[in-house]
């Protein structure tokens, strides 16, 4: 599929009409997707028209990909590597570790997702569905850290924007005390100048030669 041909972009309220009728035709719970409409990223084309559609619901650091459906099934293959590529750059923007899906599509084989192992399945979240059900799972980075809830987020959003405003006052009191000593050196330097200007009108006063005493003439007195 040629990029410059579509649109790969979040739904909204008014593509809910095409979505219905994109549903139906693909056998899905409509009445349960209505519900998630914001789960799903669609593919569109330049006129407007809906090509594709799949939801990405997410649970804490995990997605499941779900109710995949295209208006053209025969170019499904087509269309499902731009829907991949929103997907994963949704993902990296929640910052998900791993990705489930039951689709059964070849393609997702070939996207990198595989069966899970019993330590990976133990991992699926109780809302994405049955664990014994058959699940193909990818994870996208290292769970370097246990998932936090939303309060330990905000805890160390608080913490972090303490940090902040503590650099921004101690680089505040920096610039507060640079001020002071330069002004103090300017007041200093002023200072030491006046008293250099005075020293040198003083030392040209006492260089002065005195004032000549006006001359003394004898003249003969009048008779």
């Amino acid at each position: 599929m040629n990029p410059s041909d579509h649109t790969v972009r979040r739904a909204t309220v008014d593509d809910l009409g095409g979505l219905k009728q994109l549903w139906e035709r693909a056998r899905l719970q409509v009445l349960d997707l209505e519900k998630r409409l914001t789960e799903f990223q669609l593919i569109v084309s330049d006129s407007g028209d809906l090509i594709g559609a799949i939801g990405l619901h997410i649970e804490s650091k995990q997605g499941k990909l779900h109710s995949e459906a295209f208006t053209h099934p025969d170019r499904q293959d087509d269309s499902r590597p731009p829907l991949w590529e929103r997907v994963q750059a949704v993902a990296r923007n929640h910052g998900l570790v791993r990705l489930w899906t039951q689709e059964s599509s070849p393609f997702w084989h070939q996207a990198g997702f595989a069966e899970p192992a019993p330590e990976a399945l133990k991992k699926l979240p109780a809302t994405f569905g049955d664990a014994h059900g058959r699940w193909l799972t990818m994870q996208l980075r290292e769970e370097t850290m246990p998932t936090l809830s939303l309060d330990q987020e905000f805890e160390l959003f608080q913490q972090s924007q303490r940090q902040s405003t503590e650099q921004v006052m101690a680089q505040a009191r920096k610039l507060k005390t640079a001020a002071y000593v330069i002004g103090t050196v300017v007041l200093v330097a002023s200072i030491l100048g006046a008293l250099y200007v005075v020293q040198r009108v003083n030392q040209e006063k006492n260089r002065l030669p005195p004032a000549p005493l006006p001359e003394l003439t004898n003249q003969p007195a009048q008779k």
